[in-house]
């Protein structure tokens, strides 16, 4: 089994940019194709984590062996959501995940016939299975922001609020191709460091308080992250 991580080089190397499709576009698309998971995950009410987290992470993955070109983000968002509803025991019907597509983007699926649909979705199924050889498995940032919080000398109200806000960021980064590069503990350490920047919280800690977790993490690094995610573009998606 791989590790599922590549270079920020190989990932600005992409399969669609290979093909001809500009960067910019194809990063565009990249979070159109979140959105859709999102919102329609959220019509059959799947959580962020597990299942949508891991939907997430599928789509970016399966982008690194395909190209847009050949496989559209619309169909490939969903064959990733209903995939991740399986492998993460919250399991959603596929003529639900139609019915909730087709309601909540008509201009994307309305004018698709149910039946043909759900074929797609199965035949999406098919590929992302082969795709990623049947390593399912993913690992989200979630758990590792309940985990390192529990060490801030703060309340746990406060606590919770700081999690709670952190947990959106985490949301947010699945808008960008952070997963492809970083471990789950970095990202999880680096949205942690941005909630309490942006809440300007003294969580009674040294300022590098991820040494215990992860080694040689350096605050610009950090930061690089926290950049990328606040400037997903999460607010300007055209789907």
């Amino acid at each position: 089994m791989r590790d599922w991580l590549w270079s920020p080089e190989e990932v600005k190397e992409t399969p669609s940019v290979h093909r001809g499709m500009p960067p910019a576009e194809e990063a565009r698309i990249r979070r159109e194709g979140i959105r859709l998971i999102m919102e329609v995950g959220a019509g059959v009410r799947a959580k962020a984590w597990p299942t949508i987290g891991t939907a997430s992470i599928y789509f970016h993955r399966f982008y690194m062996f395909h190209t847009l070109q050949e496989f559209p983000r619309e169909m490939v968002a969903m064959g990733c959501l209903f995939l991740a509803g399986k492998v993460s025991e919250t399991p959603k019907k596929c003529k639900d995940i139609v019915t909730a597509a087709q309601n909540v983007f008509p201009s994307v699926y309305g004018n698709k016939n149910r039946n043909a649909f759900v074929d797609e979705i199965m035949g999406i199924e098919r590929v992302l299975l082969q795709t990623m050889k049947f390593d399912l498995q993913v690992d989200l940032p979630y758990q590792y922001l309940i985990d390192y919080s529990k060490k801030f000398k703060l309340s746990k109200a406060e606590i919770n609020s700081l999690v709670q806000t952190s947990w959106t960021f985490v949301n947010d980064s699945a808008f960008t191709t952070l997963c492809l590069i970083w471990e789950p503990q970095v990202i999880a350490v680096a949205l942690l460091h941005l909630s309490i920047t942006v809440r300007k919280v003294n969580i009674g800690l040294p300022e590098c308080w991820w040494n215990e977790y992860i080694a040689n993490l350096s605050i610009n690094l950090i930061d690089d992250i926290c950049h990328k995610v606040r400037n997903s573009g999460r607010f300007s998606l055209n789907v």
